[in-house]
């Protein structure tokens, strides 16, 4: 690898792309033996597999384990996470006597790769069984009788499993372990769904006298034992020392040039082009992307510059695609039959894909902590890895450009969710009436205070009912599958072909602007225009067409605040967490041209209005500060429009979220506060605990509001600094100067 970034280098054009180059040395393991050790048929089995001796975050993990222990363990990728758990669900099932586990993961894929982990271990006494969505009746039926080691998702468990636990007794009577995989992916809205339905399995294993110990697996994060505490509601002890071994890896930041008006080329054009250079180089690299289009764009770029040879040994990989067309991938990948893949984040996860040599990042992934898991997938064990990161036009992007010590030094951030979300919470107290009866003292203590005053309102809207002091679910049909836990609002929409194929989905809080009537949608590299939105029947309909432009949608969004939960200051401004009511609609779009970016046509649009209740910060700028920042009348829209794109930007360097995990609101005046202002608000119903952490950070996040603005090269802001990509207002106004010259003032 260090001969392939110097030969980068000896070329004029890339070296000037290249900003920063760090090279992490290799490292042996750290070994620790467990008293007693593990069972000798288990030994065998893990030394055929090329385990010897464990590594100590192991044998801490399984001594916690042992003693039944609620713990998570926090590493790297390829750090040997999984045995921490496979270990002591089958040195129980070997040695007293029935004894069950169910393995939770959140994606298909990594249940399918656990359970041939599992199996190829050839223990009789562990019969591992898939059980997801994809299990056919009779298969399902027997793992009910016979599987020891159930693996499958939340969804599944929250539909096909709890509602019907009384097929599962015999499981349930013997449960030893639960196993929640991949902790740092729970987060936001799904992590705030799991977190009840964890609590649910809870009161139905206790129903049938079990009292499992949970095992939670994750990246490194801020704070996964807090997380994994909220996820399960009880005390949880972390082992967070890495002591796996790890080969020499490589790092490249690169920047794309500047052209005209400040713009960048696209990231997704030069993760194109080194994919490229790496396949043609035979190294198995995989590209990660921010999104399903971006996914397809780099993959069509790529195909269409290679041969036919090696045009057939790269393929795209993201959600939305079907389940056959992504185990397809997979096992191609895992094979080396591919040498190349894109993907969104669905192959960040720890699925087994074989031995990467390379990963390249189109844009930085939000998080430090999803950087990390990124480039570990290149280089798993101790070989030699590279990894590049191909820098957007994002602050965010740009930041790390500007600092590299800031991404190499700076600690995970933390996750975040929020269980007693009272919309989320509201579902999943009807789910658990509907399994077993129950007490409002039982529900306060498994759920939280917050549940008293929701069952009220759910007797008092007659969704449950009260029996002798109890809580029922007052309906005939179980409610679980009518909640999808992965959004905050109803199930996804279909996209479906003029031939009726479905080709994808969508989810709704994304629907209106990403497959209104109009847009362009990309599947598998083939364009598709969006010719009909069926909102009662949630199904989008679409015809194939390769036209040369995509779609901006311009928003139009209204706050009311419902309650102020906390005020205080930074610097000058004034500060507010608190409760808002958003209501948000998509008014139009435009048509621009893919090669210049350049506005083909405006399209009104008649959609309706999403409205939601969640949280929000926001700061309130006095007259002073504006006249002592020398901020005239008709430049503060402008400038409070720069700022709030700007500390949008800047947020998931102190919560993991997603810049399109929130939005903002700016004016010169708002009504609502009396005052010029500023809001970041949660984008999901109910709130997704992104909040209370932003307030946290205030005086932080605003100083690196300031230092992103002050540090970008730009003269009047580029999308490096105030432009935002999800802007509904096309980015206008916007006063990068400006809003320089308040946050100085204001911050002191």
């Amino acid at each position: 690898m260090e001969n392939l970034i110097a030969a980068w280098r000896s070329d004029p054009e890339i070296d000037e792309r290249i900003v920063h180059v760090e090279t992490v040395p290799a490292h042996g393991a750290i070994f620790e033996d467990l008293d007693p050790p593990l069972p000798d048929e288990l030994t065998a089995a893990l030394e055929a597999r090329g385990i010897g001796r464990l590594y100590r975050h192991q044998a801490q993990a399984i001594r916690r384990a042992r003693a039944g222990t609620h713990t998570v363990v926090a590493a790297g990728t390829a750090s040997g996470k999984s045995l921490c758990y496979q270990a002591p669900i089958v040195e129980a099932a070997l040695t007293h006597g029935p004894a069950t586990a169910l393995l939770l993961f959140p994606t298909k894929a990594l249940a399918r790769d656990q359970f041939r982990a599992l199996h190829t271990l050839g223990i009789a006494d562990i019969t591992p069984v898939v059980y997801d969505g994809d299990t056919d009746r009779d298969s399902r039926v027997w793992a009910r009788r016979h599987a020891t080691a159930v693996l499958t998702n939340p969804d599944m468990l929250h539909i096909g499993i709890l509602p019907t636990h009384g097929k599962w007794a015999p499981f349930f009577r013997h449960l030893r372990f639960v196993v929640v995989d991949e902790v740092h992916t729970l987060r936001g809205i799904f992590g705030s769904h799991v977190g009840n339905v964890l609590r649910r399995l809870r009161r139905v294993a206790r129903f049938y006298g079990a009292d499992p110990t949970f095992i939670g697996s994750s990246a490194t994060i801020g704070n996964p034992g807090d997380l994994m505490a909220e996820l399960i509601g009880l005390p949880v002890e972390v082992v967070d020392q890495d002591t796996s071994p790890s080969g020499t890896r490589h790092y490249v930041l690169w920047n794309p040039e500047v052209g005209e008006n400040d713009i960048r080329r696209s990231a997704l054009a030069e993760t194109a082009d080194v994919l490229v250079d790496l396949v043609q180089r035979g190294e198995h690299t995989i590209a990660f992307t921010r999104s399903r289009k971006g996914v397809e764009l780099v993959y069509r770029w790529a195909r269409d510059r290679l041969g036919p040879d090696l045009a057939s040994r790269i393929a795209p990989y993201r959600a939305g695609y079907l389940p056959e067309e992504r185990r397809k991938v997979e096992q191609a990948l895992f094979s080396g039959e591919l040498l190349g893949v894109t993907a969104t984040n669905a192959l960040e996860l720890g699925i087994d894909v074989g031995g990467l040599d390379a990963a390249v990042l189109a844009t930085f992934p939000g998080t430090v902590a999803s950087f990390r898991q990124q480039t570990g997938r290149a280089g798993r064990s101790t070989d030699e890895s590279l990894s590049v990161l191909i820098a957007g036009q994002d602050a965010l992007d740009q930041w790390f450009m500007h600092h590299p010590e800031d991404l190499f030094g700076r600690p995970s951030e933390a996750a975040v969710i929020n269980p007693t979300n009272p919309i989320v919470l509201a579902a999943h107290i009807g789910c658990a009436a509907y399994e077993i009866p129950m007490e409002t003292n039982e529900a306060m203590a498994t759920f939280g205070p917050a549940v008293e005053e929701i069952a009220a309102d759910l007797v008092g809207d007659g969704t449950l009912r009260v029996r002798n002091g109890r809580l029922l679910w007052a309906g005939r049909e179980a409610p679980a599958p009518g909640i999808d836990i992965r959004t905050a609002g109803g199930p996804p929409y279909s996209i479906v072909a003029m031939d009726g194929t479905v080709i994808g989905t969508v989810d709704e809080p994304r629907v209106f602007s990403q497959c209104h009537p109009g847009a362009v949608y990309l599947h598998q590299g083939d364009s598709y225009v969006v010719e009909d939105l069926d909102v009662a029947g949630r199904v989008a309909r679409v015809r194939a067409d390769e036209v040369g432009y995509y779609t901006q949608p311009q928003e139009e969004t209204d706050i009311a605040v419902v309650e102020t939960i906390q005020a205080g200051t930074v610097g000058r401004f004034g500060h507010r967490l608190g409760t808002v009511e958003v209501e948000n609609r998509v008014v139009g779009f435009k048509r621009k041209r893919v090669s210049d970016r350049s506005v083909l046509a405006y399209e009104p649009l008649d959609l309706p209005a999403r409205r939601f209740t969640t949280q929000a910060v926001w700061f309130l700028v006095d007259e002073e500060t504006i006249r002592d920042a020398r901020v005239e009348p008709a430049d503060l829209p402008g400038t409070l429009h720069a700022a709030e794109h700007t500390s949008i930007a800047m947020l998931p360097l102190f919560a993991i979220c997603d810049r399109w995990d929130i939005g903002g609101l700016s004016a010169a005046w708002y009504q609502e506060v009396n005052s010029p202002v500023w809001f970041i608000y949660d984008g999901y119903p109910g709130g997704a605990g992104i909040g209370p952490l932003a307030y946290q950070a205030g005086t932080r996040h605003l100083r690196a509001t300031l230092e992103a603005l002050r540090t970008c090269p730009c003269e009047t802001g580029c999308p490096s600094c105030v432009q935002s990509p999800k802007c509904g207002n096309f980015n206008e106004p916007l006063d990068k100067e400006g809003a320089i010259r308040l946050l100085e003032v204001g911050l002191g």
